[in-house]
């Protein structure tokens, strides 16, 4: 991955439907040049999916939270086969340590979020945090230049 794919998948990430053109001139390279490039970043899977980036309090859905969720003993299987239904989840992640999953979730009201809590609660404890602001909302570390070069050297 060199410097030039890195500010193509960082541009992409800003905008996925930039032009070829436009993100050439961003980059430095001809549009065809560029558009053989994402080619293979999509072929490699680097890039995997475009998709547009909701925002939900437009839609209505003003409130996020993230709710932590330790699992009670045997119940995995089945609180993510819930959480999977559920209307209200946006992501769940599994994670290592005492919480198995931690969850961001979409609703309109508070009542919501308690009922969402409330169904959940036979098969895990939750930490509930209500999400203010989101500073950095990027797919890619802000700093990914000096990971890969670091690498690099290793």
């Amino acid at each position: 991955m060199d410097k030039v794919n890195i500010r193509i998948v960082r541009e992409l990430s800003k905008n996925a439907r930039i032009p070829f053109s436009q993100l050439a001139k961003k980059v430095h390279l001809s549009p065809p040049a560029v558009a053989e490039r994402v080619r293979k970043l999509e072929e490699q899977g680097v890039i995997t999916a475009y998709k547009p980036i909701i925002n939900l309090e437009k839609l209505g859905v003003p409130i996020r939270a993230l709710v932590e969720c330790e699992v009670h003993k045997a119940m995995e299987r089945k609180l993510k086969a819930k959480l999977i239904d559920m209307d209200e989840v946006i992501k769940i992640y599994n994670v290592t340590g005492i919480t198995t999953f931690i969850v961001e979730v979409g609703v309109a009201t508070l009542t919501e979020l308690n009922d969402f809590i409330e169904s959940i609660i036979d098969y895990c404890d939750t930490n509930t945090k209500l999400i203010m602001t989101i500073p950095i909302d990027d797919a890619i570390p802000q700093r990914l230049e000096k990971m890969l070069s670091k690498l690099k050297c290793e």
